[in-house]
């Protein structure tokens, strides 16, 4: 048990199960690793068709967020959940995301309750699920007829299609900032987005804490899943779990998998994960000619993917726009060395030579070698699974993740006494008197 008083903290995040992400994962652990230590853990989340009742979870309303359909946005709570809130006590409020946080920060003013915010995405790499910026870039796209009638049409719709890239993703960044300069700590889980951020302009102080994993769930003995998928026996399995979105490059690994394929042509190529890109992906496969030598298994579970983590060979990883990059340090508690492109959070959970390799993020022969150079020495392959699961043991823990996370909780509180009245003029004081006498007659 923590020698902490036990607290009450309220996890308010865009994203919660039945999904499957990066997000949802870390969410879940850090549930876990607070309860174990004694404390009161409520998930507030939108609202999804196929979530299950569970204890201490407040669904808000939500619709489909319509670039990307999977995802579902909150609307912001009615009275009788800021009631709901009010009941609970909340000592602090943690956020992650990108649109429950907005929601949280208003109801955490209104409560008066520190927030704390964990920079879950790189919302610039994001910009293309931002609303309306397709139809926007398909009228400026080349290939328009207004485009196309002479070299100076052609240039000016050039240019704005990277003014409205460069323009959203600064819009992106200014948000960020502006977000967490109202909190009073930032988690990052990866030093590269933590320096990021402060160039961005970012005052609040940033604690680096990789999320953490369960390790327990992961490495539990299990069956090979591989056959009832069909890949071929005898064939050398390299694996990605991955969201098949546009931002996590997976055409750019299929690209440096021919390489592979090229080089070892037992390879085989097993992507585990769904998403809006997943048609184009598998399209883009037969046009390198790699229809059987790659297979989609869409979703799996989190209790089930740690089988193939376990029966797999090497991992392989292309986004550039993780945070962290918790795949490759699941895939290395189950033993699995990673070879990845080296950018962004990612780096944090390869230890280059040692657990994997980092390869320069546009070097794609050397990707494809280090990646063969895996398969085919058997003594190196022992010597990075060990150095792996030794690594995940000591960094990857979710208990590890949890102790750092209550040190962070311990310094918002402190700073947070009194802060509240500060910032709150008379008026919103006043307004928020009178929404409590509104919010008991609704008792």
């Amino acid at each position: 048990m923590s020698t902490q008083p036990p607290l009450r903290v309220g996890l308010f995040t865009d994203t919660y199960a039945p999904q499957i992400n990066g997000v949802v994962t870390s969410v879940q652990n850090l549930k876990r690793g607070l309860e174990e230590l004694g404390h009161t853990v409520t998930v507030v989340a939108p609202r999804h068709p196929q979530q299950v009742i569970e204890r201490n979870v407040i669904r808000l309303r939500s619709a489909a967020y319509r670039p990307q359909p999977e995802q579902f946005a909150a609307f912001p709570p009615s009275p009788r959940k800021v009631l709901e809130f009010r009941r609970r006590k909340f000592d602090v409020i943690h956020t992650h995301g990108l649109g429950m946080p907005v929601i949280a920060l208003g109801v955490a003013r209104f409560l008066g309750v520190p927030v704390v915010h964990t920079y879950h995405t790189r919302v610039r790499d994001y910009v293309h699920y931002a609303p309306m910026y397709a139809t926007l870039s398909w009228l400026v796209d080349d290939d328009r007829w207004y485009a196309k009638g002479s070299r100076l049409s052609r240039r000016v719709s050039s240019l704005l299609h990277q003014r409205l890239e460069v323009s959203t993703q600064g819009l992106a960044a200014r948000v960020d900032t502006w977000f967490c300069n109202r909190c009073l700590e930032v988690i990052s889980p990866a030093a590269p987005m933590a320096d990021e951020l402060l160039e961005m302009g970012v005052r609040t102080p940033i604690a680096v804490i990789p999320n953490g994993i369960n390790l327990a769930t992961l490495t539990a003995p299990s069956l090979d899943p591989f056959p009832a998928h069909g890949v071929p026996v005898g064939a050398r399995r390299l694996l990605t779990v991955s969201r098949l979105g546009r931002e996590k490059s997976v055409d750019l690994l299929l690209e440096r998998f021919a390489l592979i394929r090229a080089t070892l042509p037992t390879a085989h190529l097993i992507v585990v994960g769904d998403g809006p890109e997943r048609a184009a992906l598998e399209e883009y496969a037969a046009q390198l000619k790699l229809r059987d030598a790659v297979t989609f298994t869409g979703y799996v579970s989190s209790a089930e993917v740690g089988r193939y983590y376990q029966h797999a060979e090497v991992f392989v990883f292309a986004s550039v726009s993780e945070t962290q990059g918790l795949v490759a340090l699941e895939a290395a508690a189950c033993g699995l060395p990673v070879v990845a492109r080296s950018e962004m959070g990612v780096i944090e959970c390869v230890r280059d030579g040692q657990t994997g390799y980092l390869v320069d993020k546009d070097d794609a022969p050397a990707f494809a070698a280090r990646t063969v150079e895996l398969l085919r020495d058997p003594d190196l392959h022992a010597q990075f699974s060990a150095a792996s699961t030794a690594f995940a043991a000591l960094e990857g823990s979710h208990k590890t993740m949890t102790r750092r996370v209550l040190e962070v909780y311990a310094r918002a509180m402190l700073l947070f006494k009194g802060w509240d009245e500060l910032t709150l003029p008379d008026a919103i004081n006043l307004a928020r008197g009178q929404f409590d006498e509104d919010l008991e007659r609704l008792k």
